[in-house]
């Protein structure tokens, strides 16, 4: 039978590696608790560590019962995670002994930069609370504006990788905001996402219309606004990537019409 610290310890590289993310101290938490049997509800551990039992239950929980059955590929939760575990550690296939390899204890994360920088725009500051401490939490660098006419100064001197936008907005609203970072060349390859209440047809169709990426809906879920940042991240990421090998190429013709000269 494996004891506690291997199975936490099995439980957490294998969410890094199968999905590159780190727990964080409160998940964690709950891992351990759930892991050493113990009886302690959601709601004692929020009050324990300082969170309200909303966000524990509703957002913490739930993520860290998903990321687990991502990495296991089958349903994980509070009552089979430690079956589970011992199971596929029973199962892991023998490894052939290999010269001892020295490794940091302290695993390296990727920096906040290198995950990306996150620009929220929204004219109610508990929005942009509760938008930054998810996002923060994950790893992401996270810059806020309270008003479109401030993002729009803002942007051009440090472009963000993605922005988060919300629809209703004194003075500028967010399709006018983007309409005008899509019109300038500076600005226009930024990933939009709009954030907003408003969830008719017409609303989505006129967000895209105007250079929108996507858009989610208030209220908003964890894990929907997590999956939808993630994957424009990369699509920016893929196009840089596509850029730079363009702009490699295009070099390389250059030099080679100035050889051929």
């Amino acid at each position: 039978m494996s004891n506690f610290e291997e199975l936490l310890g099995f439980a957490e590289e294998s969410v890094h590696n199968k999905i590159g993310i780190y727990l964080n101290d409160l998940q964690r938490t709950i891992l351990i608790t759930t892991l050493q049997e113990g009886r302690k509800t959601y709601d004692q551990l929020a009050e324990e560590c300082g969170y309200s039992p909303k966000y524990v239950k509703q957002d913490v929980a739930p993520k860290l019962w998903q990321l687990l059955s991502q990495a296991f590929d089958q349903k994980i939760t509070k009552s089979n995670l430690k079956a589970i575990l011992e199971q596929q550690i029973r199962h892991q296939p023998s490894v052939i002994e290999q010269p001892p390899v020295i490794k940091s204890s302290v695993p390296v994360a990727p920096t906040a930069a290198e995950k990306g920088t996150i620009l929220l725009v929204d004219d109610h500051p508990q929005n942009l609370r509760l938008l930054s401490d998810l996002l923060e939490e994950q790893g992401y660098e996270v810059q806020q504006a309270l008003n479109g006419k401030v993002a729009l100064q803002a942007i051009p001197r440090a472009c963000p990788d993605l922005i988060l936008l919300d629809i209703h907005m004194p003075e500028l609203d967010g399709y006018t905001v983007c309409q005008r970072l899509k019109a300038n060349p500076q600005t226009q390859d930024i990933p939009v996402i709009f954030v907003s209440a408003l969830n008719e047809a017409w609303d989505k169709v006129k967000a895209f219309s105007v250079g929108g990426s996507d858009y989610i809906s208030k209220p908003f879920k964890t894990v929907e606004v997590l999956a939808r940042v993630e994957n424009q991240l990369k699509v920016r990421r893929l196009q840089q990537e596509l850029k730079e090998k363009d702009r490699q190429l295009q070099q390389a013709l250059q030099k080679l019409e100035q050889l051929t000269a």
